[in-house]
């Protein structure tokens, strides 16, 4: 990974974690495009508002954590492995993903791939359902 990548990539992590979402904007390009289960959010501002809205949609539940890891991917690639725990009525369920991140020259995020682990959707709607969400 060249030097810095994980430097902005962990900052946008972060700030993502914490809910700041004027520190998530400032890192990425202006011309970012970010992908997720076959929709594509194109430019900084689009981009943090889909974080936004899964972030207001989760104060809906009792109680919500988020957390994350950043480590070198393949072929430049910086992957932030994301986890959220969740709990509604009594049930905790700890949710998964990754998200692969392209710096570009100008030191800032130009291209976000989410990627789902095998059943991980799954178990959050089906935890959403159970609890009429």
């Amino acid at each position: 990974m060249p030097d810095g990548h994980d430097e902005i990539v962990t900052r946008f992590a972060s700030a993502l974690d914490t809910e700041d979402y004027d520190r998530a904007l400032a890192c990425l390009a202006p011309g970012c495009v970010y992908e997720i289960r076959g929709d594509t959010h194109r430019g900084p501002e689009a981009i943090v508002a889909s974080y936004k809205g899964n972030g207001d949609a989760a104060q809906s539940f009792d109680a919500i954590a988020y957390g994350s890891e950043v480590r070198p991917g393949e072929d430049g690639w910086v992957v932030i492995a994301f986890w959220d725990r969740i709990t509604h009525a009594g049930e905790t369920l700890l949710h998964r993903c990754e998200q692969w991140c392209r710096v570009g020259a100008g030191g800032l995020i130009e291209r976000i791939e989410h990627r789902d682990f095998p059943g991980e959707r799954e178990r959050l709607e089906a935890f959403k359902r159970r609890h009429g969400f």
